[in-house]
């Protein structure tokens, strides 16, 4: 006999205003996605600091910005790598802020540094073209790591403090400057951070908005394939996972059947008691069903008062005691405060060859024929098409 399975399904029912959307559970799935992103970019910075700063020893140039910024700036980034993989996903944003203060803050000091060893020491052509492309990172990386608006606003202002330095030095700077400095400025460091920072910013807003829609669409999916009430898979569910199912059959051999289930006398329920009792009956009966079979079993709402059970590798020797289980402990469940509600069953096992048009006729030709003969009670349709009765 098959044994139950208590919350062992995917689907929970429970009142109307209760309704658990199943999304909860990936609300945490950005931070999970900063996260990665950090760990994928922290030794990176940790990389690149480290070898700027091997380079410049090796070179014999390196100075107090190499040994006293880059150095203990990777070391800093292995640092937050560590961090970033002690941390849950939901304190990610601890280890961004520190390396949008750490990361953007080296670079400010190296272009601080360029401008005024341009000043003091004149054009060395070594020293004025690495710092314009890591001050357009920089600005990216402020759209690409802080949300919404926060990310414009920390982008502009890190570009308008760029330009805030070179008018400094302009205004400082009174000797000319060699063309190739003209042009250094004017193109990679005036006119390239916006031109990234706008195009950046339509691409962010453009996968956000894409991912937006994605998700309302999954949602709609999710909700069309939903029971309102219940939270059940409704109807249309059914077809999808009774081809999954069929597939399985076919493949392994395995028997599979169904049942369809009616709460008997349900308007009556409705008439004398009212539809919010009726509805949490229906609540009622589909937090039963999903506690006594088993987690593989899948359950639907069918439609009104009915329900469908579609079961996999239950044998031919099971199914009936399978269906009087569901009948018993419905009946002894006490859904009614002043009356006992019961359930008729309607069974069969499919062929393999056999589709959906013809098993639901035939459930249903079974579950007549325990209404017929006086409701709570279940009958087993067999594939010669024979309802076999069982008494309650």
């Amino acid at each position: 006999m098959d044994e139950p399975t208590v919350l062992g399904k995917q689907y929970v029912a429970g009142p109307p205003t209760e309704h658990v959307t199943s999304g909860l559970g990936d609300m945490s799935r950005p931070q999970r996605g900063e996260r990665k992103l950090l760990l994928l970019l922290l030794p990176l910075f940790a990389l690149a600091a480290g070898t700027a700063w091997a380079e410049a020893e090796l070179q014999g140039s390196a100075h107090w910005y190499e040994r006293y910024v880059l150095l203990p700036s990777s070391f800093a980034f292995l640092a937050l790598l560590v961090w970033n993989y002690l941390l849950s996903p939901a304190r990610v944003a601890l280890v961004r802020n520190a390396t949008l203060v750490v990361g953007p803050g080296i670079v400010l000091v190296g272009w601080g540094r360029q401008l005024w060893d341009l000043h003091y020491t004149g054009f060395d052509h070594e020293l004025y073209f690495d710092i314009a492309p890591w001050l357009i990172f920089c600005s990216v990386l402020f759209l690409f790591l802080l949300p919404g608006r926060l990310s414009w606003r920390f982008a502009a202002g890190y570009y308008v403090l760029t330009l805030l330095m070179l008018g400094i030095f302009l205004a400082v700077h009174r000797e000319s400057l060699p063309t190739i400095v003209v042009n250094e400025f004017s193109l990679n460091i005036v006119i390239a951070p916006p031109v990234f920072i706008v195009l950046t910013s339509a691409f962010t807003r453009l996968r956000a908005d894409y991912a937006r829609a994605r998700t309302h669409a999954e949602d709609l999916q999710e909700m069309a394939m939903l029971d309102g009430l219940t939270r059940l898979p409704n109807r249309r569910a059914f077809a999808q996972s009774f081809k999954r199912a069929k597939a399985r059959q076919l493949r392994s051999k395995t028997p599979l059947c169904v049942m369809l289930i009616d709460i008997d006398h349900f308007k009556r329920v409705n008439d004398t008691y009212g539809h919010q009792v009726g509805d949490e009956v229906l609540v009622g009966l589909a937090n039963i069903l999903l506690r006594e079979l088993r987690g593989t079993d899948e359950v639907f709402r069918w439609g009104g008062e009915e329900f469908m059970v579609l079961l996999e590798e239950t044998p031919q020797k099971h199914l009936a005691e399978v269906a009087e289980r569901l009948r018993a402990a419905v009946e002894a469940a006490n859904l009614l405060e002043r009356s006992t509600l019961t359930i008729s069953i309607g069974a069969t096992h499919i062929g393999v060859n056999e589709g959906e048009d013809v098993v639901y006729p035939r459930a249903d030709e079974a579950l007549y024929a325990s209404k017929r003969d006086g409701r709570n009670r279940v009958t087993i349709a067999e594939l010669a098409d024979k309802p076999a009765p069982l008494a309650s």
